[in-house]
């Protein structure tokens, strides 16, 4: 085993022996470096190699933190000293004990403070065109090449950062400076991030935060993404399902494929983008705009509305606001039409359509049907105005009439109000 420790000052030390010199720069605190070095054996197949890195640096509230790894993790973990500290473990896993040393050698950690940037990177060597990295069992044999380079990071809470993982996770305490995280074949885990500037992109991975004030997540494959609350969210999904519990105020939306969206109460308003997804939202208070292709849509209770969608199957319970509603095959049904919807517009080509009108609801209608029927309740009174052998029309009332106007259009597909 081979030990070298600095403990450093801006001066030139001696180290271990008289050909052993170390130059480290003291940025207006001591820094101490460890390397560790050793073979191990792994139930007498694999070989191992360890070393480790250590480093300190002094930072005000605006100094910036950036942090790029690959194949392990970071652990990031606030405290309240005016200092990042970064430690590092290192380890190589390989059949034979030349390649596992060769493997550790090749990794070096590049860390120093430039201007207001505190920057902390794993670099590797050339591997001479030997990049396989993992473990592959062919023929009964098993081939092993592993690194796992271990960040933990202790840093002030509020100070922006940035950082780059692949091949690995991070996790994160609470956090209230600006972020930008980005995690490529691992998983993400937050607790609160309170700043107003985040960005989270995940790919190949989970992405798990517990409160986000605002943010900007992008997220493809493997997932889920989980969020338990976020105050504004714009989010960009593909090949995973999203599930967020609230989202306080207003939200943007995308999803494709994948497992779904399931969302619980939306604050403010909704912008959704969505194609073969299955959606499902409890609540939102202010203006939705959906645009659907394939899946379906299961919205409880919505303000004001502006949906189109193809080939979706659309259940709507409450609908607290006016609706202009353009839909391509399949299904909608609309359980509970308020007094608060004064204007509901609906034009559907092969969709079966049933409309449920509150029993406080009274408006004025005008339906037209192509190749379609029309059925209605007691509470509706209608006569037809205009009949041939393509097109129906019907004009007359839901409740006693009034100012509220309900206006639909269908062809292909029956119409019934309830």
């Amino acid at each position: 085993m081979a030990l070298i420790a600095v403990k450093a000052s801006a001066q030139e030390v001696t180290v271990n022996s008289p050909s052993e010199k170390a130059i480290v720069e003291n940025i207006e605190k001591s820094t101490t470096l460890a390397m560790v070095s050793n073979i191990q054996t792994q139930n007498g197949s694999d070989a191992e190699r360890t070393k480790s890195f250590s480093k300190s640096f002094s930072v005000d509230n605006n100094d910036k933190v950036n942090l790029n790894n690959q194949y392990g993790s970071i652990v990031i973990k606030t405290w309240d000293k005016k200092e990042v500290k970064v430690d590092i473990d290192i380890k190589a896993y390989s059949n034979s004990d030349s390649d596992a040393q060769k493997l550790i050698d090749g990794v070096s950690i590049e860390a120093n403070k430039t201007g207001d940037v505190v920057s902390i990177k794993t670099n590797f060597a050339d591997r001479g065109g030997n990049n396989f990295m993992g473990r592959i069992t062919k023929n009964g044999v098993t081939k092993r090449r592993e690194l796992k380079i271990s960040y933990i990071i202790y840093m002030p809470a509020v100070n922006p950062l940035t950082l780059m993982q692949q091949y690995g996770n991070v996790n994160m305490d609470d956090f209230a400076g600006p972020t930008s995280l980005k995690v490529q074949y691992g998983s993400l885990t937050a607790g609160n991030l309170s700043n107003t500037n985040n960005y989270i992109n995940v790919q190949y991975g989970k992405c798990t935060v517990q409160d986000i004030n605002a943010a900007v997540v992008k997220h493809s494959y493997n997932g889920p993404v989980s969020i338990g609350s976020v105050g504004t969210l714009e989010l960009a999904a593909e090949y995973v399902a999203v599930n967020v519990n609230t989202i306080r105020k207003s939200a943007d939306i995308k999803v494709e494929y994948g497992g779904g969206l399931t969302v619980g109460n939306i604050g403010g308003n909704l912008l959704l983008n969505t194609e073969y997804a299955k959606v499902d939202i409890n609540s939102v208070k202010g203006n939705t705009v959906i645009k659907q292709g394939y899946g379906s849509l299961n919205l409880a209770s919505v303000g004001k509305l502006n949906l189109k969608t193809e080939y979706t199957n659309v259940s709507l319970g409450a609908l607290n606001g006016d609706a202009l509603i353009d839909m391509e095959y399949n299904k909608l049904s609309v359980a509970d039409i308020t007094p608060a919807c004064r204007n509901f517009t609906f034009t559907g080509e092969y969709v079966s359509t049933a409309l449920g009108f509150n029993d406080r609801y009274n408006a004025n209608f005008n339906l037209s049907t192509s190749y379609a029927g029309f059925k209605y309740g007691s509470n509706v009174s209608a006569s037809k105005v205009s009949d041939d052998d393509e097109t129906k029309k019907y004009a007359g009332k839901i409740g006693s009439g009034g100012s509220a106007t309900v206006n639909v259009k269908s062809e292909y597909g029956s119409i019934t109000f309830k």
